[in-house]
This record gives structure tokens, C-alpha cells and sequence, in this order.
């Protein structure tokens, strides 16, 4: 009996310290100001984007607001009503309209500008001054999406895109994550759709629709998150529990990325997840060409640069150059155009003439100063260049 008394009493002062260590824990982080608030998983209290589209995993969330505040310039951001970071359009194409319908990833989307300084926006501007578009009222419209697979594009061809009547569609390709994108041994965010080669065929593989919030993204889910939302938004010791997770997650995410994604700069091997990637990705590709030509519209790709492939110091792309054994950084580009010219797509690489800008000028075209300095997404000037590249490729085909 005294040792059941004895058992009880440590078990209570056990518990009673424990209560009280966390009571001032608490109390000491509130009096300091430490929060880290968090976003419900199922994204609701997201004011860009949410988490429960059917058919592309997340998606712009219509007249969606918010303020970005990480890579980039720190601006509002405002989604139209379709759920896109473009201008407010009309799904009534005007009389001897032009509409080109933008399809990307964020370097489409491009939360780092401001809107008017995005790479459509500028095409929009350039085009309206072409000779061979005099009367015409040109629109190029973003449905871009942050994070977004060929797969996706796909899907926002399908079920949005055609809402709006183009004329001509662009897919804009970034071969630094959008082929691992498409499969899923290589893409570790899985509330997405893949596409899956079935005697021959793509077929569709829409299992995200059943996922549970902890299967979709292992380096974004911690244990605190079996908790009930509300008790995580009110401690700050739970709270700040979470942010040490999954900090310590993000840092083995961009190991574990920078070790994967580096493969696409080279040849995939026979039998290889890349090979089986780059086979589905190619006939992703053709699925959009086919249904744009179905539509009786234009189509053509656009590969978009990575960073490392344009850099102006000449000495840091030959040190990649040799980490990866690799004559040059190029190789996801020419085998796009060479696709391209096998299927009967136009392809225009945007690397080459980005990367003699920097040459020449010894500007970083990507890269902003609050983030990785000449890496990671276009800049203000990227932008203005890749637009002024579009404007003119596009001016020249419609004057012909």
C-alpha cells in the first residue's frame, strides 16, 4: 500500500512539474512575442490557393488575396475571378480578338514580380504594338500555377483554359522540376495527378483524390499535426515544436532535391525512373498538342532556363559542368527541340538568349537579394526579357 502511495505521489509531482514547466514555457513565449502561426492543412485559411481541387490537387482560389512576402519583391497578390494571377477576363472572347492562353508553373505564375512586370504581361504589351496585330485586341492570359506538373497543365487545359477561347497555347516547360513532377517515384508532393502508360496509352491515375493530410507531402507534415487544429493555433509551445520539425524537414528537402534534381542536365540511363519520367512527360506533351490542334488553335512549347545554365560567371557553370560529368547544361533543351521537330511542335529555348544577356552584361537574370542570389525564379529583368523574346517571336509569326 505505501508503495502505491509512494508511486502515486512521484507520478504527481511528475505530472504537476510537467504542467507547470509548460505553463511557464507558455507564458514565458507569449511574453517574448515568439509565435508561428499555421495554415490548416486542408488549406482553408490560404488566401492564394486551396487544397481541394478535383482535378489539379490545389489551385488559385477565385478573387483569392494575399501578401507575398518570400522570394522576391513583397507585393499583394490578387487572383482574378477564374482563380488565376492574371488581369480579370471576360470567357467572352471580344470581336478580332487574339487570346494566348499561358500555361506554366511559377515562373508563370511569378509571385516574385509584381503583376505588370510578369513575362505575360509584357507580352501583352509588346504584342498590342505589333504591326501585323493593328486592330486586333491581343490578351495573354496566365493560368500558370505555382508547383504545377505537365499533368496539371493538362488538366487546367481541360477544364479551364478552353472556358476563354484561345487562339493559341503555350506550354512553358521548366525542365528543373516539372519532369519529376510528372512521376511519382521522383516527386515527393503527391496531391497531384499522374499519368500512367496503360497498354500503350496515358491514362490518368487520380488516386490523390483519397489521400490523408499526412500522406501528401512527408517533408511538410509533423506529428503535431495529428493534433486538433485548435490546440496548435492556441499554444506556442506546439507551435514552435511544429516550426523545428519542419524546418529541420525543409533542410533534408533541399538535400534530398539538390541530390535528385540534378539528373535532368543529363542523359537518363536505360530502365531508369528519369527514362520512364521523360517518356511520360513527352506524352503529356502531345496529349496538349493534340487536344489545342482538336480546338483548331496554335500550340507551341517554350523551355524555361534554369538558373545554373545562365549564370555570367563562366567559372561556376564549368565547376557544375564537372560535378556532373556533363559537356554543357543543355541537354533537356535540345532534346525538347529535337522532340519538337520529331512531333511537329514548335519549341523555342529560352537558356540561350538569357544566357548571352548575361554574357553580355554580366547580369543575373534570375535571382532576387532576399533570397539565392542569381538562383531560383526569374527576376524583374528576366521577366522583361523572356517577355520582349515572346513579343517579338510572336510579332514576326503574325506578320508573316
Amino acid at each position: 500500500m505505501k508503495k502505491l502511495k509512494n508511486l502515486a505521489i512521484n507520478l504527481g509531482l511528475t505530472l504537476g512539474t510537467l504542467i507547470f514547466t509548460l505553463t511557464v514555457g507558455e507564458i514565458g513565449l507569449r511574453i517574448a512575442g515568439i509565435e508561428h502561426p499555421t495554415i490548416k492543412i486542408d488549406g482553408d485559411q490560404n488566401p492564394l490557393h486551396t487544397f481541394k481541387d478535383m482535378y489539379r490537387g490545389w489551385a488559385g482560389k477565385p478573387n483569392g488575396k494575399g501578401f507575398w512576402q518570400e522570394e522576391g519583391i513583397p507585393s499583394e497578390i490578387i487572383m482574378n475571378s477564374g482563380g488565376f494571377r492574371d488581369y480579370e477576363r471576360s470567357k467572352n472572347k471580344p470581336e478580332n480578338g487574339l487570346r494566348i492562353a499561358l500555361l506554366g508553373d511559377s515562373f508563370t505564375e511569378a509571385l516574385n514580380v509584381k503583376l505588370e512586370d510578369t513575362y505575360g504581361a509584357i507580352m501583352e504589351e509588346k504584342l498590342q504594338e505589333c504591326s501585323g496585330l493593328k486592330n486586333r485586341k491581343v490578351e495573354v492570359m496566365n493560368f500558370g500555377v505555382n508547383g504545377y506538373g505537365t499533368a496539371q497543365q493538362l488538366m487546367t487545359l481541360r477544364h479551364h483554359v478552353w472556358d476563354y477561347q484561345p487562339d493559341f497555347v503555350i506550354l512553358a516547360f521548366y525542365p528543373g522540376n516539372d519532369i519529376s513532377n510528372n512521376y511519382r517515384a521522383l516527386e515527393h508532393d503527391h496531391l497531384r495527378p499522374y499519368f500512367v502508360y496503360q497498354d500503350g496509352q496515358l491514362v490518368a491515375d487520380m488516386s490523390f483524390r483519397n489521400l490523408k493530410f499526412w500522406q501528401r507531402n512527408r517533408y511538410a507534415f509533423s506529428l503535431v499535426d495529428f493534433l486538433p487544429y485548435w490546440l496548435i493555433k492556441n499554444s506556442r509551445i506546439l507551435q514552435l515544436i511544429r516550426k523545428v520539425d519542419i524546418d529541420a524537414k525543409r533542410r533534408q528537402y533541399n538535400r534530398d532535391y539538390n541530390a535528385i534534381n540534378i539528373d535532368f542536365f543529363k542523359e537518363p540511363k536505360p530502365n531508369s525512373d528519369w527514362e520512364e519520367a521523360w517518356d511520360v512527360t513527352e506524352g503529356l506533351i502531345k496529349l496538349i498538342r493534340d487536344e489545342v490542334h482538336e480546338k483548331k488553335a496554335d500550340f507551341m512549347l517554350i523551355t524555361v532556363s534554369h538558373s545554373s545554365q545562365v549564370l555570367p560567371d563562366l567559372q561556376e557553370r564549368d565547376n557544375l559542368k564537372k560535378i556532373l560529368n556533363v559537356s554543357n547544361l543543355f541537354y533537356p533543351d535540345i532534346r525538347l527541340k529535337n522532340f519538337g521537330k520529331e512531333e511537329n511542335i514548335p519549341v523555342y529555348n529560352l537558356a540561350g538568349p538569357i544566357w548571352n544577356e548575361a554574357k553580355k552584361t554580366g547580369k543575373c537574370l534570375h535571382g532576387f537579394d532576399n533570397a539565392l542570389p542569381c538562383g531560383g525564379h526569374w527576376n524583374v529583368e528576366g521577366h522583361k526579357l523572356v517577355g520582349e523574346i515572346m513579343g517579338n517571336y510572336l510579332c514576326e509569326k503574325y506578320r508573316s
